[in-house]
C-alpha cells in the first residue's frame, strides 16, 4: 500500500531504534499465514519476537486514507514499538 509505505517511510528515518520491514503479501503467503494477515494493508507490530499488535486497513487511523504520519507515530508509539514523545 503505498499510502502506509509513505507514512512507515518517513518513520523508518525518524526512529533508527526501530527495524522497519516491508513484505509483498502476494510473494509471501507463508509469512501472511504464519502472521495471521487477512487484510491488506496491515502492519504487524512485533517486538522482541513477538507480535504485539496488528493495524489492519486505516481504522485504528481514523478510518480514512488521508491520515498524518504524526498518527501512525502516536499509534505505533501507543503499542510501545517506538519512542513516541
Amino acid at each position: 500500500c503505498q499510502i502506509m509505505d509513505k507514512h512507515l517511510s518517513a518513520l523508518a528515518k525518524k526512529h533508527v531504534e526501530t527495524k522497519f520491514l516491508k513484505l509483498n503479501a502476494e510473494k509471501s503467503p507463508f509469512l501472511c499465514e504464519r502472521l495471521r494477515i487477512k487484510v491488506i494493508p496491515t502492519v504487524a507490530l512485533i517486538k522482541d519476537g513477538k507480535t504485539q499488535d496488528y493495524i489492519v486497513g486505516f481504522t485504528d487511523l481514523g478510518n480514512t486514507d488521508d491520515f498524518t504520519t504524526e498518527t501512525l507515530e502516536w499509534r505505533l508509539g501507543c503499542a510501545d514499538i517506538i519512542n513516541y514523545r
